[in-house]
């Protein structure tokens, strides 16, 4: 890692947080970190990350985004949700790096994305428990959108499940996605609480609360803003 690479991904991306909330009583669990491009050419996030991975910089970046996204929370209090690659825990130096830029005890959730296969389950479970350690939780995002999630779940024994996107919209009115969102919640929330993304209607809200979802993160609750303090349900 250079010091040029690494002043260009720090100062170029910047992030806004969206909440995400326990359904029973309304409070915020935490925030979810969204990297965004802070230059005027506003390049989709998942443009910045492409490019970096065709530059052989993905892993960097990641770690950029998560620097980046204290530094902009770093007084709030709410546990930060942040999204990371399985292959940037697999780095050699993870460890290492977590410990020097990372304060002790800050609530984490880190989120292992499911855009790519896992090549080795061994280093990354051995690195998910060294984190656990050091009171970092583990969530497992997109379910239903990625690879292997199954073989997660058991292997890394996530404290999170965040369902994807796809099961939330009209779930309302889907026997089918309410069906397994109920099995879902059956076999998981024993030991995994589960966070339904893509929140955007009143009725599926409703709906997934019924069905026993625990947290709730979308639109309707709370768009991603530059500020923490964003406005929840009324």
């Amino acid at each position: 890692m250079t010091q040029n690479l690494e002043y260009e991904f720090r100062y170029s991306i910047t992030h806004w947080f969206q909440p995400i909330y326990h359904l029973k009583n309304n409070n915020v669990l935490g925030y979810e970190a969204l990297l965004r491009d802070a230059s005027q050419l506003k390049v989709p996030p998942a443009d910045i990350f492409r490019e970096a991975d065709k530059n052989g910089y993905r892993n960097v970046l990641d770690l950029m985004s998560i620097k980046k996204a204290l530094e902009i929370f770093k007084d709030a209090s709410s546990p930060l949700f942040l999204n990371i690659f399985p292959s940037t825990l697999l780095e050699g130096n993870f460890l290492s790096w977590w410990d020097m830029h990372m304060p002790p005890r800050t609530p984490f959730v880190l989120e292992l994305l499911e855009d790519e296969p896992i090549r080795n389950w061994k280093e990354l479970k051995k690195t998910t428990k060294e984190l656990k350690r050091r009171g970092v939780k583990i969530a497992v995002d997109d379910m239903g959108g990625g690879y292997s999630f199954f073989q997660q779940w058991i292997e890394l024994d996530p404290d999170f499940i965040k369902l994807d996107r796809y099961f939330a919209e009209n779930l309302s009115i889907s026997p089918k996605k309410q069906k397994t969102v109920t099995s879902l919640v059956d076999l998981l929330s024993d030991t995994t609480e589960i966070i339904i993304e893509g929140v955007e209607t009143e009725a599926d809200l409703n709906t997934a609360e019924f069905l026993g979802i625990t947290y709730a993160q979308g639109y309707l609750l709370g768009r991603p803003s530059p500020r923490t303090n964003c406005i929840g349900r009324g």
